[in-house]
């Protein structure tokens, strides 16, 4: 359905999967999309932080209703959709926890701080997760240092950063615009989201591959990921690697000149061997002919 479960269903043929499925019609163009089309759709949107989502016929300019979306999502991408509404609908004033966005709302106190209290009226503890918090830059909590030189990044946040929780680090650092992200779920493989730059969350170090010489998942690659293989002894590591990339480099040219020369031999074989052999045969089919007279 594609927003009210009560409504009567027609046998229609989805403008997507061009197949014949019983169809609610689309309340802003009624048009038919079929009901795991328009799931898939609005998954997609919600995954990429889409709070207003376009109709997805093509020729319709207008907004799916709140209450559509919501009929059609799953349980968890209709959590998310309702976390990014209310983050569009809050003011300054409230904010989400940065570890498991539990909404705050900064109460301005009616005395004038001080200087050595004007950063510390910002320390916010999540009732939720427990976690301490700045509400004014919406890090975490950086004691002693002010949002400024925090957000320059300090060794706090490098520090935060650099813990490991739950089996991981709290935040990675792109190799590229220096961003530091989160990883929630997922595989080491990360995409920053502002630079495009493909890196590894365990190490921090950019995706590189070459075909001969492997890539960040292979165990004995210069590009390989240093946790992959002996994470505990990295002067081994390094000669292993090492030795393995001196070994190709060396072959590599003994099987290029092995590929040329037996491209030359049969090179050779085609523009002498091969017509002599075609000669010789001639001339042995004309001794038989003569024989035969």
């Amino acid at each position: 359905g594609a927003g009210d479960p009560y409504a009567p269903l027609m046998v229609l043929m989805c403008r997507v999967c061009l197949e014949d499925k019983p169809i609610q019609p689309l309340p802003c163009c009624k048009k038919a999309v079929c009901e795991e089309c328009l799931k898939i759709y609005l998954s997609a949107q919600v995954q990429l932080g889409q709070v207003e989502i376009k109709c997805p016929i093509t020729e319709c300019f207008e907004f799916l209703e709140e209450t559509t979306v919501v009929y059609n999502l799953t349980h968890e991408d209709s959590i998310k959709y309702k976390y990014f509404l209310e983050l569009g609908r809050i003011d300054s004033s409230t904010k989400p926890c940065p570890q498991c966005k539990h909404f705050t709302t900064f109460k301005k106190k009616g005395h004038i701080p001080t200087p050595s209290r004007s950063e510390s009226k910002y320390k916010v503890q999540c009732p939720t997760c427990q976690f301490i918090w700045c509400f004014k830059c919406h890090s975490p909590w950086h004691e002693g240092v002010n949002c400024k030189e925090y957000r320059k990044g300090d060794k706090l946040l490098r520090h935060w950063a650099s813990e490991i929780e739950h089996g991981q680090r709290n935040a990675q650092k792109c190799p590229k615009c220096k961003i530091h992200i989160q990883r929630t779920e997922g595989c080491d493989h990360m995409t920053c989201s502002q630079c495009n730059t493909n890196f590894c969350y365990r190490c921090g170090e950019r995706y590189r591959q070459l075909r001969f010489f492997g890539d960040h998942t292979s165990n004995l690659s210069i590009f390989g990921c240093k946790y992959r293989y002996l994470p505990e002894r990295p002067h081994l590591r390094r000669l292993v690697r090492g030795s393995v990339c001196a070994g190709k480099l060396f072959i590599a040219p003994l099987i290029l000149v092995l590929g040329l020369a037996l491209g030359a031999i049969a090179v050779v074989i085609g523009l002498f061997v091969f017509p002599i052999y075609c000669l010789c045969k001639k001339q042995r089919k004309r001794s038989r002919t003569g024989m035969h007279w």
